[in-house]
């Protein structure tokens, strides 16, 4: 499972990338036929991980339930971000794979609860949810790509 982790990190690498190459204008566009914007998009990928690792296995989310609110599924783009918000996003998505590898070698993941995702599949197991969360993570980033040939500047 741990290589799976390991994918994470490269996935997240490229979702900072994109965060990196935008100025926080074109982070928060959100282009003509979507409902959200890149920060949305990368933010969600967090708030999703850390739900579906940690929320679901009754531990201690590592972000605040303010964030889950404003960026778990259902939700949509908002456009009153900071710079500083970026930076902590950035901060947040690099550190988070690490601590899921930590807890979940140490194993305080193992209790899990039965989770039917949007895509259909029922995770119930942690090792389930990584697996998932890595195709979630790269779909976003895919839309990530997407949505920016959309961006006007």
């Amino acid at each position: 499972m741990e290589e799976h982790i390991i994918y994470l990190t490269t996935i997240r690498k490229q979702i900072i990338d994109e965060l990196e190459q935008h100025s926080l204008k074109q982070l928060l566009y959100i282009p003509v036929g979507y409902k959200n914007n890149l920060f949305w998009n990368a933010a969600h990928v967090l708030a999703t991980q850390q739900l579906i690792h940690y929320y679901l296995t009754d531990s201690r989310m590592l972000v605040d339930t303010h964030f889950i609110q404003n960026y778990k599924k259902g939700t949509v783009g908002n456009t009153e971000v900071t710079e500083d918000d970026v930076k902590e996003l950035k901060e947040m998505l690099e550190s988070t794979p690490m601590q899921l590898f930590k807890d979940y070698r140490a194993e305080k993941l193992s209790f899990y609860r039965s989770y039917n995702t949007s895509f259909g599949v029922n995770l119930t197991s942690i090792e389930e949810a990584i697996l998932y969360n890595n195709i979630h993570e790269a779909m976003h980033l895919g839309y990530m790509l997407s949505m920016k040939k959309n961006i006007p500047f």
